[in-house]
């Protein structure tokens, strides 16, 4: 009993990295959405789909997003949605029309219980770009799909507890599983972490079509398919699945849980790309990446001018002054 005590004592206390802080500025688009303090506290749940057309080569050039905000009690609201908007307009469901502002899409009305908001945004694709999770390149024939999600982020490396990883990591689970905000954990160490970099991406869902070939994956890093010809995928954010059979190593099962945490952090900020009024309503995000013909600019109107059409104005102009000339003397001769 009492060596129990001395080593319960001479054991710390570590966190795990956060499930839900950003990993980089962006996603959400500029800081993603808001609610004004109008008294009444909303409860809403956001799904936007992102298109995204590319060129030949795998290149966005244009991007659209269509959020939904499915808003539940009654009151007053006023949502600001920040995003790099150049045009905004409601889509069919919507109770009414969304407002424009510079950067961003505002909403504005009563709720009488239940109110369905839904705007389709044409987005300025330089600014959207960094935010997209997926990179498309094509080469020699093949494509090559890349997750653009990946980061290095801060952790701890340390020697923990089986018991109090595998707790924190069956929270995780049961989390993850129903798309409800993880809560942060902690874990029994013997020593004070070491600080580390973790190289980490969301989980991206992969199915379509590339070159007619059919595509079906969950993309981590990078995969390369043997076709090339149009694309059209549908990109899907998840969180990590925690392994049913986990290490049993005290510090392998740290770093384990410590990874799954900045997975799940990364995927729930591709979620959100346009952010959520409420923050703490749930959020999706499906991304569909097409290949379109990118708009051709108007080539500029240039007048050609030949030397002997020019010699020919000259002349003319020559002729006339001669007329107006003489048109002066045999006046002056009246």
């Amino acid at each position: 009993m009492r060596r129990a005590a001395v080593l319960a004592a001479a054991v710390g206390f570590a966190p795990f990295p956060s499930p839900t802080a950003p990993l980089s500025p962006e996603p959400p688009l500029m800081h993603g959405a808001s609610a004004s303090t109008e008294g009444v506290r909303h409860h809403v749940s956001a799904s936007t789909r992102v298109d995204v057309s590319v060129d030949a080569q795998g290149r966005p050039f244009a991007v659209a997003a269509t959020q939904r905000l499915d808003v539940r009690v009654a009151g007053d609201y006023f949502f600001t949605v920040r995003a790099p908007v150049t045009a905004v307009r409601a889509v069919p469901g919507s109770a009414s029309e969304p407002g424009f502002r510079v950067g961003a899409i505002v909403w504005e009305g009563f709720d009488a219980g239940r109110r369905v908001l839904a705007a389709r945004a044409t987005l300025e694709p330089g600014a959207v770009g960094p935010s997209l999770p997926l990179r498309i390149v094509v080469s020699d024939g093949r494509t090559t799909l890349v997750n653009a999600t990946r980061i290095d982020a801060a952790a701890g490396r340390a020697t923990a507890t089986p018991g109090s990883v595998r707790a924190y990591l069956a929270q995780l689970r049961t989390a993850n599983a129903a798309g409800t905000e993880p809560a942060p954990g902690r874990a029994q160490v013997e020593a004070t972490p070491v600080p580390v970099r973790l190289s980490v991406a969301a989980p991206l869902e992969v199915t379509g079509t590339v070159g007619g070939r059919r595509v079906s994956l969950l993309l981590t890093g990078r995969t390369t398919v043997p076709a090339a010809g149009r694309v059209h995928l549908r990109v899907t954010p998840v969180p990590p699945q925690v392994p049913a059979r986990l290490p049993r190593d005290g510090a392998e099962l740290f770093t384990l849980a410590s990874r799954l945490s900045l997975e799940t952090a990364r995927a729930r900020q591709f979620r959100e790309l346009l952010g959520n009024p409420d923050p703490d309503g749930p959020s999706e995000t499906t991304f569909v990446y097409r290949t379109q013909t990118p708009p051709t600019a108007a080539a500029p109107l240039v007048t050609r001018h030949h030397g002997r059409g020019l010699l020919t104005i000259a002349l003319v102009a020559a002729a006339l002054a001669a007329a107006l000339c003489a048109a002066v003397v045999l006046w002056a001769r009246s």
